[in-house]
């Protein structure tokens, strides 16, 4: 069979053209949107992310009271200076106990005595850093560094009852139902609560929950329980402590200047030594352009950066015959580079001003004008007001939950708030009416803790420790006096101190000054003491004190001798 083949001649297409796939393209681009947005949660699903760094805090123990931890769930134990704790683990301190915390970017946390505290988390990645704590119990001074690093930072503190968020620039004094803050960048420090919306409490501000309300009666707005910080407040021994004591550690000694600091800060009103006869007195100066804030007695003051001039009003507590006036000048760094003080003088008010209201009364725990002696962490004032009264005021503080028409008021003074502390409290209750007229103030005046005697007929009187046995020390060393008193060259003012030290499980009796402490238990590991004028335990001048420490049998187990000077 012959096959012919037909050839084709001439020009002719190869192949058709095809059009570029639009639907790749729409395809790509939402894949590279995916990856974009989606890209780094995947890798960090699988493993892929940045690592995140479990970072622990460093504990600095004080050379006072029981501090334990507990770690890894572990059985509590006592606790080292420069241990380190990571997340998970506890820092508890006792009646007499202080110890501080602090983390690898700069927070610092300080646990005042009765104070738990939970390392919640502790960790950082190239996203976040993430410091939290919960606070159980007690009170926790914190202070946040201004600079606030790479990627988000966010620190917390939750208690039982409030969640608090601290911006940078942060220092505050926390517990489970109040906040007070000192200082904090931007609108200050969040608040929550559960059934409650979240409210911002401020520089200069307080935050305190009623504690005899039941949390279900509590105002569904806690701006109710807001208030601006007052004098007693901010001269807070434990504030002042911590601040103290970070400063010292924290702050570079190129960066503190003389007491004067004349180059850097200095105060045009008022003059030292200057009378003020109104309730407040405005404080005004001048600062150099290395100060970023200017604090007056604790207070953020108003400041004019163009002119470099600072103003703040203070309220002088009622009672107070001489205030002392703080101002302190801080860099960008929160740094203390100056440190200012003014004493002033008020004026002698009249027993009864002309157009005053009557007086209110105190009943509970004692009545007006007494002397109460406890060592009760809390004590309730009660007492009645005058028909007149359409405010009450203790120490200044304005009773937020004053209801007129009841014709009762109360106040909680606490050591977890710091209107509580050793030694002498006085309470100076005023009412006041819809005119702003005020009554005659009525005090009552509170021994909190181990106090010595009254007299000196009550120091011989409570024992006679010539009858014991007058041997040398069985066990020297086993005896420590720790705090203030244990400074060299302490000088004690005010209305005293606390003298306060350790002592071995086979103590059974303490004295001081022969004599013997009501208060200390057999086998208890620390004691205290309140030197004060108002005891007739302090004089002005150089003040000797022998403590004793005596086993069951009465012997001497360890002796120690301490002199303090006392100025007025």
């Amino acid at each position: 069979m012959l096959v012919h083949y037909r050839h084709r001649r001439g020009m002719y297409p190869l192949a058709p053209r095809r059009a570029f796939p639009k639907r790749l393209v729409v395809t790509g681009v939402f894949v590279l949107l995916f990856l974009y947005f989606f890209g780094p949660a995947m890798l960090r699903l699988f493993g892929f992310s940045s690592p995140i760094e479990r970072l622990p805090a460093s504990l600095r123990s004080e050379d006072r009271g029981i501090v334990s931890v507990t770690l890894e769930g572990g059985e509590s134990k006592r606790a080292e200076n420069g241990m380190k704790l990571f997340p998970g683990e506890k820092l508890n301190t006792g009646p007499n106990g202080n110890a501080s915390l602090s983390f690898f970017e700069g927070t610092v946390a300080r646990l005042d005595q009765s104070t738990d505290v939970t390392i919640a988390q502790s960790r950082r990645s190239e996203e976040e850093t993430e410091i939290a704590l919960e606070l159980p119990r007690g009170s926790l001074w914190i202070l946040i560094p201004a600079e606030t690093g790479s990627g988000a930072v966010r620190r917390t503190v939750s208690t039982p009852v409030l969640s608090f968020d601290l911006p940078p620039r942060t220092e505050a004094i926390l517990s489970p139902t109040s906040l007070q803050v000192f200082s904090a960048r931007g609108q200050g420090v969040s608040v929550s609560l559960k059934k409650h919306e979240t409210v911002v409490i401020g520089e200069g501000q307080k935050l305190v929950l009623p504690p005899d309300v039941d949390a279900k009666d509590w105002d569904p707005n806690l701006y109710a329980y807001r208030s601006p910080l007052d004098a007693g407040t901010v001269r807070l021994s434990f504030l002042e402590e911590s601040r103290t004591l970070w400063q010292t550690v924290t702050a570079p000694a190129a960066a503190i200047r003389s007491a004067s600091g004349t180059d850097v800060l200095t105060i045009t009103q008022p003059q030292s030594g200057q009378t003020v006869g109104e309730g407040t007195v405005q404080v005004k100066g001048t600062f150099s352009p290395a100060v970023d804030v200017v604090k007056v007695n604790g207070y953020p003051a108003v400041i004019d950066r163009e002119q470099h001039s600072f103003v703040q009003e203070v309220s002088i507590p009622a009672g107070e015959k001489e205030y002392d006036i703080r101002v302190q000048a801080f860099d960008a760094r929160q740094q203390p580079i100056a440190d200012l003080h003014r004493l002033v003088r008020k004026g002698m008010a009249t027993a009864a001003a002309e157009g005053s209201i009557p007086s209110p009364a105190i009943t509970v725990p004692a009545k007006s004008g007494e002397t109460y002696r406890t060592t009760e962490e809390e004590v309730v004032l009660r007492g009645t007001s005058p028909a007149e009264a359409a405010a009450m005021y203790v120490n200044d503080y304005k009773l937020q939950l004053f209801t007129p028409s009841k014709g009762t008021w109360s106040y909680l003074a606490s050591t977890r708030l710091g209107n509580l502390k050793p030694g002498t409290n006085t309470y100076d209750v005023v009412a006041e009416d819809e005119a702003g007229r005020r009554s005659t103030p009525v005090r009552l005046t509170i021994l909190w803790g181990e106090e010595g005697p009254t007299t000196a007929a009550a120091s011989s009187a409570a024992a006679d420790p010539q009858s014991l046995p007058q041997n040398a020390p069985l066990s020297p060393g086993t005896m420590q006096i720790t705090g203030q008193a244990a400074q060299m060259g302490f000088v004690a003012t005010g209305t005293g101190f606390l003298l306060e030290g350790t002592t071995s499980k086979a103590t059974a009796t303490v004295w001081v000054n022969d004599y013997q402490l009501k208060l200390y238990q057999p086998g208890k590991t620390f004691w205290n003491y309140i030197a004060s004028p108002d005891l007739g335990t302090l004089k002005e001048g150089a003040n000797a004190f022998v403590i004793v420490s005596r086993n069951e049998k009465g012997e001497i187990l360890d002796k120690l001798n301490v002199t303090v000077t006392y100025r007025r």
